[in-house]
């Protein structure tokens, strides 16, 4: 039985994506491989289907995603998403996994972000148009999913509104 796990663990650094091999054993476990600056990730699925998941972090390689490491842990923007194989779906935030089902996630209750980091992106939405939550994060050098939390949050005692369908990653102020 394939068992998902909840966190991903750093096993360390390498310089080559072949080295990683030998580093990664469990399903959540990640290396870096860095030469001058990180790369490529290489996790472990945590599925527990056994796959590496190749990561670019690069953008000098092509499209990448948005890698953020703090004293929480590693983050990656946006989700990742696998449209063959085991057909996970997942975001990595502060070294949690967060399963995906559709727009939600299974523990989207469960995220959190203080009332200091709520204020902070209140102040920062106009109630004359809408802001993309991403376009915020990088505005305030916050993480994606915690401004976007902290939207939700907001939109939930009615300060923010979100948008409509196609803009469903936009929020405004409330009058």
């Amino acid at each position: 039985m394939k068992v998902r796990v909840k966190k991903i663990s750093f096993r360390g650094k390498v310089q080559t994506r072949d080295a990683a091999a030998s580093v990664l054993t469990n399903s959540g476990e990640f290396v870096i491989v860095e030469r001058g600056k990180p790369r490529l990730i290489v996790l472990r699925c945590p599925c527990s289907c056994g796959d590496d998941l190749l990561i670019n972090v690069d953008t000098r390689a092509g499209k990448a995603w948005r890698y953020y490491r703090n004293q929480y842990g590693m983050s990656l923007y946006p989700s990742y998403w696998r449209d063959t194989a085991c057909k996970s779906h997942f975001i990595i935030w502060n070294n949690n996994i967060y399963w995906c089902s559709g727009w939600e996630t299974e523990e989207s209750d469960s995220w959190s972000v203080s009332q200091d980091l709520e204020e902070r992106v209140l102040s920062n939405l106009n109630a004359d148009h809408y802001t993309r939550y991403y376009d915020l994060a990088e505005k305030l050098d916050l993480i994606p999913w915690e401004v976007l939390q902290a939207c939700r949050q907001l939109a939930r005692r009615g300060l923010v509104e979100p948008g409509e369908r196609e803009q469903h990653n936009e929020f405004r102020r409330t009058t």
